[in-house]
């Protein structure tokens, strides 16, 4: 993984694994989502989420991932994202309540 973190997300989709956000020293409440492809032991960098978080969690539902809640600044969220994975990962869908 290309970025060593800690208290992220996980999900798979279309048989690729995705980590999103998390923390590391220096940077906490990171937007980073990366796609490992199994198939290729590839990692590959995808667009950032729109609100960094740590401590979340993540679904998938219809083929789309669901980046949920989270901490952020030592806050809790209440914010979710949704997004569909492909060559640009887009799509993000911000529901705050």
């Amino acid at each position: 993984m290309p970025t060593g973190r800690d208290g992220l997300a996980v999900a798979e989709v279309g048989g690729k694994i995705y980590a999103i956000g998390g923390e590391s020293s220096g940077f906490p409440s990171l937007k980073v989502v990366e796609e490992y492809d199994p198939a290729s032991n590839t990692w590959t960098t995808k667009a950032q989420m729109l609100t960094g978080r740590y401590d979340l969690a993540a679904a998938e539902a219809g083929g789309k991932i669901y980046a949920i809640g989270g901490v952020k600044n030592g806050g809790i969220l209440n914010v979710v994202e949704a997004y569909t994975p492909g060559p640009r990962l887009t799509g993000y869908i911000l529901y705050k309540n």
